[in-house]
């Protein structure tokens, strides 16, 4: 057997034993198939898998998936998952058990359709949306919330204050 094929093993093994092992690895020996073993065994590994491995398009994907479907994952692994659909899988796999705002809070608001989707669960989401991703839109829909309040209008109105002079309209006028 090949010294590397052996030490690879070996290296898998040894996570297996003890989740906590693979942090201290070298990252030459961070391979995909040992991260991968890294991940299944202990999702929090997921954050010391080497960039040159997560962020390669499937391998990364996959690594990402099997931390998800860890037995300890939870919504900690979401900002080290560098794929916006992935990412999105994690939220629903965790959404039956943490709260939206706390979920989004990990998560990273990759593009419009996220933010859309983070502010339909959690009108305080709105607070996380980054500057280029927020619109008047999104500030409308956060307004509109089961759970709007106060502190969501006036977050709305340092940003837009067209939106929050609109509102008072609408409340005088009825």
């Amino acid at each position: 057997m090949n010294t590397h094929i052996k030490k690879e093993l070996q290296d898998i093994l040894n996570i297996i034993d003890d989740g906590d092992n693979f942090r201290s690895l070298p990252d030459y020996r961070k391979t995909v198939a040992v991260s991968l073993a890294a991940v299944i065994a202990h999702a929090p590994n997921l954050e010391y898998v080497p960039e040159n491995i997560i962020s390669k398009e499937f391998e990364g994907r996959e690594i990402c998936r099997a931390a998800l479907a860890a037995k300890d994952a939870d919504c900690r692994i979401l900002p080290h998952i560098p794929f916006s659909d992935v990412q999105k899988e994690g939220i629903q796999r965790f959404s039956a058990t943490t709260e939206p705002f706390i979920l989004y809070s990990f998560a990273d608001m990759q593009n419009a359709t996220m933010a859309q989707e983070a502010v339909k669960a959690d009108a305080y989401c709105i607070q996380l949306i980054p500057d280029n991703l927020l619109t008047k839109d999104l500030c409308k829909a956060a307004l509109q919330s089961h759970n709007a309040d106060e502190k969501i209008s006036n977050f709305v109105s340092e940003r837009f204050p067209e939106l929050t002079a609109e509102k008072r309209q609408k409340k005088i006028k009825m």
